[in-house]
């Protein structure tokens, strides 16, 4: 890469070139002066100020024109920041093609223009004059024609009848979900939590007659209405199931809990019901209580 050549580019280009180690290049224009004969115009030159914009702008030039990264490029002008050090502690001087070049005096860096280097500032660009403009008619932008507005007394007959309909829509939707949710809740009756009947035992009845000898099943009453302990609940803790015991006493539910061990606990409700309507309450308290695993226990 020459670093030295796109050093110069930058200057013409920015006015300015900050070069790590080096310092900071600037283009400045002295004024004109006087030497007792002429008026000699003014001149730039480019001098080393302590001052400078430390980016990576410079680096982005010449990885641009070279495309290559700003990485190397970075590396490239530092690696030329380091040789130009050593050749001017050498008492060498370093050119910059066309612009002058630096030198090292009492350890600071100086910078010397070239004799022969003229710069030229870009000129103000001219505005010509279009008669053409001046004379061109303005258009009058298109104004909408809107309807004339309608009188306070007037009724809008079509925003009250859509009112109207959207009223009546919405009462018939009001009530279909209504009807709907009152059919659904006569479908799915509650199960009765009736207190427990204790029936009164008969009489004892002395048997005079010859007793059979033979064995015989024990005769289920199906119309006797017992208490049935069903779990309606079960949780991995006690707190859960505790709170949903309070929940469900509020209501007027006959609840209680046991746990079969350290780790699971149940909820029992106790429903009185004949034998043959067991199945039914089971049914009932899986919709009712929303547990899927309904069972009795003893």
């Amino acid at each position: 890469m020459e670093i030295d050549k796109y050093i110069g580019q930058f200057i013409l280009k920015n006015n300015f070139c900050y070069i790590h180690g080096l310092g900071n290049l600037e283009l400045v224009k002295r004024p004109a002066v006087h030497d007792g004969k002429a008026l000699q115009a003014p001149t730039y030159e480019v001098v080393v100020t302590a001052g400078g914009s430390i980016d990576d702008s410079f680096a982005n030039f010449i990885a641009t024109n070279e495309q290559i990264s700003i990485s190397k490029a970075a590396n490239g002008l530092r690696e030329y920041s380091m040789q130009a050090r050593k050749d001017m502690a050498a008492g060498k001087e370093v050119p910059i093609p066309g612009i002058g070049k630096f030198t090292e005096e009492n350890g600071r860096v100086k910078f010397t223009t070239d004799a022969n280097f003229r710069f030229t500032p870009a000129g103000m660009p001219t505005l010509k004059n279009s008669k053409q403009l001046e004379d061109q008619k303005i258009t009058p932008a298109h104004k909408p024609s809107y309807p004339p507005p309608a009188s306070a007394n007037s009724v809008n007959w079509t925003m009250v009848i859509i009112v109207a309909v959207l009223l009546v829509i919405l009462g018939a939707g009001g009530y279909g979900l209504y009807y709907y949710k009152n059919q659904q809740a006569a479908s799915q009756p509650a199960p009765h939590m009736a207190d427990t009947i204790v029936q009164a035992p008969a009489p004892p009845i002395v048997d005079t007659m010859r007793k059979d000898t033979v064995a015989t099943a024990p005769v289920v009453d199906t119309n006797a209405i017992n208490a049935y302990r069903m779990v309606i609940g079960e949780y991995p803790n006690k707190a859960k199931a505790e709170a949903r015991l309070r929940r469900l006493k509020i209501d007027g539910s006959k609840v209680e809990i046991i746990t079969s061990d350290s780790v699971t606990f149940k909820v029992l409700a106790t429903v009185n019901c004949r034998v043959v309507d067991t199945l039914h309450y089971k049914d009932s308290l899986q919709k009712f209580y929303g547990y899927k695993n309904v069972m009795i226990v003893n």
